[in-house]
C-alpha cells in the first residue's frame, strides 16, 4: 500500500491534494472509504468519480488520501 499524503490530525488542504489531480487515490473517512479519480479539489472539498458516479467529499471529513 502506498504511503498517504495526508493523515489525520493535520488537515487535509486543497494544496495538498493538487499533485494527485487526475490520478486513482483512496480517501479514507470516519464512515467510508472511496477509491477513485480525484477531478477537483477546492478550498473545502474534493471531488472524485467512483464507479462513474460523482462523489464530494468535504476536506474536513477526510481522515487519510493517498494514491491508490
Amino acid at each position: 500500500m502506498s504511503t498517504p499524503v495526508a493523515t489525520a490530525p493535520g488537515p487535509v488542504t486543497a494544496r495538498l491534494l493538487r499533485p494527485l489531480l487526475g490520478s486513482l487515490v483512496v480517501v479514507r473517512t470516519a464512515s467510508r472509504t472511496l477509491r477513485g479519480t480525484l477531478l477537483s479539489c477546492v478550498k473545502g472539498s474534493a471531488w472524485l468519480v467512483v464507479d462513474d458516479t460523482d462523489v464530494v467529499v468535504h476536506l474536513d471529513e477526510i481522515v487519510s488520501v493517498g494514491p491508490r
